[in-house]
Parts: structure tokens; C-alpha cells; sequence
């Protein structure tokens, strides 16, 4: 790595902080971000987090960095690493420079929500990553499912994408919300449900995430769940995604249906949503996200695949879930710019198949442990 790659002068800043209504004080620690913004030094995030420790081979390049909640291994000079017996794909490398190793935001994210037991607070702003540190940590919980919040995404004046023939994403969508309202009622009468829309109205991204907060602030464990279509130039392009949010988005693709997702965002924003928008990312939250992601992906794919096949899960920063304060999936059902998917999705047999096959995840969901 060139040395004018990373900032040569180290510095690491502690402020006292205020955050949230109940007056919780916690100390933000403001790490520098080297290799234009693009990595953190491990001794940085050490610094604030004693509990993670590092071991480098020093022939085979081969790494660790563990706590007493997990272990992810990585290799210099490698764009992979692996957790839990599993391998993921980041967008850079992970380096090495006079005795420290640079981790790319991507694996600074895992290392938040996979290796930290408790809730941690953070942002990455442009030359710098902010985390919050709770005073007194809040010990884990068991999950909880007491609310689920449905949005059919888009609607009104706000079409979302459309098939050769003219039918549209909001239609689609609501049709599937619809169904899974109704078996939610039907199986589930203990659970509260609410939809965002019962019908062809627009709702703009804020009030979406204005509701699902509300229901949190009523009855604690909620969880949200937004039905889309995707699109492509391509007529081939298939399968369905599910997404959780955050600021690193796995890919170029990814950072576009997110893009494509926001165009809708209100003019006027309601002050308080814009406040909500504008706090850290909550590692439990995002945890909790993930694993809500990963059990509705499987469903999804163990119900309608290979017919419309899976394409993962991944994330990406969609505004109706970064201003939503609960676990929160975004569902891309499949392509309508495809005519064999648009069929389908457009079919209410698929549709009652896909709200099942999410309802299934979201109890896959609630019986695992945090």
C-alpha cells in the first residue's frame, strides 16, 4: 500500500454524548478513516473495545479477530473471510501497515454486529466512524415478535416499476401485503398487524417509518417488513433479494435498487423523522435484521424456487428502513422487467405463496435465539 494512502498522523477522539428521550448518556468515540475513508486500524477499534482481540500468522498471512461471542477469520491482501462457517465477499482487502491491520468498513460492520454482544451506536460520516459506547451495556434477550408492520411499497401518485404491459410494482406489492395481513390474522390472532396501506394511496417514506415507530413505542418487539418489485434493463435479469439495511451496500447493484427505492422521499420532512434518520445504526437492530433477512430468504427460496430463484441477501440503505427503529427487511420479490416473473408475481396463487413463505421466516425468526 502507498504510504500516502492512509493519513499519518493517528488520532482518536472521545466525546461525552446525549442520545435519545430518555437522556442515556454514552461516550462517542470519533475513529479516523484511512485509504480515502475506505478502512479503520484494528488498534483504533481496539482502543474502545478492549474485548477484541487479533492473531496474524505471520508466514500464511492468515487472521482472527474474536471475542468470547464469535471468531472471523480473514487473510491479508484477501476481499473474503469467513464467520461461522461461512465465507462473505467485501468490496476491498483487508491490509496490513507498520504493525497495524486496516479493516474495510464492510468487515468493521461484521466485527459490530457479529463479535459485540451488546448494542453499539456508529455512523460512518466521510474522514471519520463514529461509535457510541453505552455506559452500562444492555444484556441480550430473547426475540420477540408482539407486532409486525406491512408495507406495500410505493402506491398513489408513486407507481414503482412496471412490466412491458403496463402493470405496476404498487399493485403487485399490495396484493402480497394484503395476503400476509390476512394470514397473519387468520394464524397469529395474538400478534398485532398493521399495514402502511390498505389500498392504492401514497405514503411517503418518512410517515411508513413514522407508523412502524409508533408500533414500536406501543408494544416493544416489532418487526417491519416492505414488499417491492425489482427492475432491470434486461429483460433476463431473475430472482428475488431480501435486504437489510446499512451504510456499505454489497454491491454496485445493490446501491442502485436503493437509489431507485428513495427517489420517493418527501420534500417536507417531518422533523422528527428527519432526527430519527439522522442517529447511528443500532448493531442489535441490524443483527436482528440480518437474521430476520436470512430466515425470510430461506423460506422464500424453499417455497417458490426454483421458479423465481434466489439472489440472496444484502444490504443497502433504503430510507423506509434506516428511519424504521425495529428489525426491518425489504423484500424484492422478483423482477417484473421480466415477463415469466411478472406472470408470476402478478398470479395470486405465487402471491398467497410468497406471504406464507414469509410469515414462515418471520417464525423462523422469533424461535432462534439473539
Amino acid at each position: 500500500m502507498a504510504a500516502n494512502s492512509f493519513y499519518l498522523q493517528k488520532r482518536l477522539v472521545l466525546l461525552c454524548f446525549c442520545i435519545f428521550s430518555n437522556s442515556v448518556f454514552a461516550e462517542v468515540a470519533k475513529l479516523p478513516l484511512y485509504g480515502k475513508g475506505n478502512y479503520v486500524a484494528f488498534s483504533d477499534l481496539k482502543s474502545i473495545m478492549p474485548e477484541l482481540s487479533t492473531k496474524l500468522k505471520k508466514f500464511t498471512r492468515v487472521g482472527s479477530i474474536f471475542t468470547p461471542q464469535g471468531n472471523l477469520q480473514f487473510r491479508l491482501g484477501s476481499s473474503f473471510y469467513t464467520l461461522d462457517g461461512k465465507i462473505y465477499k467485501i468490496p476491498k482487502a483487508i491490509l496490513k501497515k507498520d504493525e497495524d491491520v486496516y479493516l474495510p468498513l464492510d468487515l468493521v460492520e461484521a466485527v459490530l454486529l457479529n463479535l459485540i454482544s451488546y448494542d453499539v451506536r456508529y455512523q460512518f460520516k466521510e474522514t471519520e466512524l463514529w461509535v457510541l459506547i453505552p455506559k452500562d451495556p444492555v444484556p441480550k434477550r430473547n426475540i420477540n415478535v408482539k407486532a409486525i408492520v406491512i408495507d406495500a411499497g410505493h402506491g398513489g401518485k408513486d407507481p414503482g416499476t412496471s412490466d412491458p404491459s403496463g402493470n405496476f410494482e404498487k399493485d403487485v406489492s399490495l396484493g402480497v401485503a394484503r395476503y400476509t395481513y390476512l394470514y397473519l390474522r387468520k394464524y397469529y390472532p395474538e400478534i398485532r398487524v398493521q399495514m402502511v396501506r390498505k389500498n392504492d394511496q401514497f405514503v411517503e417514506l418518512e410517515d411508513r417509518s413514522k407508523m412502524a415507530n409508533q408500533m414500536l413505542s406501543d408494544t416493544r418487539d416489532v418487526v417491519f417488513i416492505s414488499f417491492h418489485c425489482n427492475a432491470s434493463l434486461s429483460d433476463k435479469a431473475a430472482g428475488f433479494e431480501v435486504y437489510y439495511l446499512s451504510q456499505s451496500p454489497s454491491t454496485e447493484a445493490a446501491r442502485e435498487t436503493a437509489i431507485l427505492e428513495n427517489r420517493y422521499v418527501g420534500k417536507h420532512k417531518n422533523p422528527v423523522v428527519s432526527q430519527i434518520q439522522s442517529q447511528m445504526l443500532s448493531s442489535v437492530t441490524q443483527r436482528r435484521s440480518k437474521k430476520l433477512a436470512t430466515a425470510v430468504a430461506e423460506q422464500y427460496e424453499r417455497a417458490l424456487s426454483p421458479e423465481i430463484p434466489s439472489r440472496g441477501v444484502k444490504k443497502a440503505d433504503f430510507s423506509v428502513l434506516r428511519g424504521s427503529l425495529m428489525p426491518a427487511v425489504l423484500v424484492e420479490m422478483g423482477y417484473l422487467t421480466n415477463p415469466e416473473e411478472s406472470r408470476k408475481l402478478r398470479d395470486k396463487t405465487y402471491q398467497k405463496k410468497i406471504a406464507r413463505s414469509v410469515i414462515k421466516g418471520i417464525h423462523e425468526y422469533a424461535s432462534s435465539k439473539d
